[in-house]
């Protein structure tokens, strides 16, 4: 057999053995019974089944940014708050406080607490602001509240006193009694202070009490090893202007330097006078370096042409202009300029 006639023997071969294949598979068409396929549901016969439920009071999840406006139409208790005068967009942002609110009834869960703060002497016109600062006193056990406020009246707070506590810091009425009895302690012992004095030092500044006490130390700490204030300076401010205690440390320490350093201030002076360490620093500058340029800078007060620092820190700067350095603002604007 020469090479042609061998090409075409097995060329086909191939072909029959193809053919004897195809004809043996069992995936012919013949081969699929017809209950092998199934036929399309048809699903316009199907009946509709009428839905009666009302999906309009639906509202999507609580999200961490959301506001309250979407639910006050619908709830009668926050359109009493607001009412009342709360401000429920304070809350924005605030998850926790827009949740426990929402599940409020204003007649079952709020009435007694805003009656308690009332009957507690915070006035009526008062009343949203004290529940804007402190929602979550609706949390407390209203028993609990009581206890706070008889902590109190054993300690001869007056009910004028309880008034003005409350309404100078509102979240005072959700710390413990203990926690409250430890931080006056603390001031007693810390301080050496009387019952009066204690007493005035909470009604100044109520936030002073319930304050960080790691925080406190820190501003002792500093009017002590930084700024040499003793005992008795440091017991004179606190009476005198508390809010010292609660202010940061580095902006305290920054503005006690420049007055006693370049203005000259001795202890005693800003002790007497210790509203100006919480002025703006910027506003110290650019007042004592204006009357050092006119040579009105004398801050003695047994010398002629005295200037207290209160004339530093207090009124505006046409006023500060007019009466203390008798000059136009304009002129000291001007000053400012050329200088800053």
């Amino acid at each position: 057999m020469n090479f042609i006639q061998r090409f075409f023997y097995l060329k086909n071969k191939n072909v029959v053995e193809i053919y004897k294949y195809c004809t043996i598979s069992t995936n012919s068409l013949d081969s699929i019974h017809k209950n092998e396929i199934e036929s399309p549901k048809d699903y316009n016969q199907a009946p509709l089944v009428l839905n009666n439920i009302d999906f309009s009071n639906i509202r999507p999840a609580l999200r961490p940014t959301f506001n309250l406006a979407s639910y006050v139409n619908e709830s009668s208790s926050l359109q009493k708050l607001v009412k009342l005068g709360v401000e429920l967009y304070k809350f924005d942002n605030k998850p926790d406080i827009m949740s426990t609110i929402l599940k409020l009834d204003f007649e079952r869960d709020m009435k007694q607490y805003i009656q308690f703060v009332f009957d507690c002497g915070v006035p009526a016109d008062c009343l949203g602001k004290f529940f804007t600062k402190n929602p979550m006193i609706f949390t407390e056990h209203i028993d609990d509240l009581n206890t706070r406020i008889n902590y109190l009246k054993y300690k001869n707070f007056t009910k004028e006193m309880i008034s003005f506590i409350l309404q100078k810091h509102p979240k005072w009425l959700s710390h413990s009694t203990i926690d409250i009895d430890a931080s006056l302690g603390f001031f007693q012992s810390q301080f050496y202070l009387s019952g009066d004095d204690i007493r005035n030092i909470t009604v100044k500044l109520p936030k002073l009490i319930t304050w960080s006490k790691s925080n406190v130390h820190l501003i002792i700490f500093s009017l002590n090893e930084e700024m040499g204030f003793n005992r008795s300076e440091r017991k004179r401010l606190l009476l005198i202007y508390p809010k010292i205690y609660i202010m940061s440390k580095h902006h305290l320490l920054q503005r006690f330097i420049y007055i006693h350093e370049t203005m000259g201030i001795n202890h005693d002076r800003i002790v007497l006078e210790p509203k100006i360490l919480s002025c703006r620093l910027n506003r110290i500058k650019h007042r004592h370096e204006y009357l050092k340029y006119l040579n009105k800078d004398q801050y003695n007060p047994t010398k002629p042409q005295y200037v207290s620092l209160s004339n530093i820190f207090e009124g505006t700067d046409p006023e500060f202009c007019v009466n203390i350095a008798k000059t136009s603002v304009e002129m000291f604007n001007t000053y400012l300029k050329t200088v800053y």
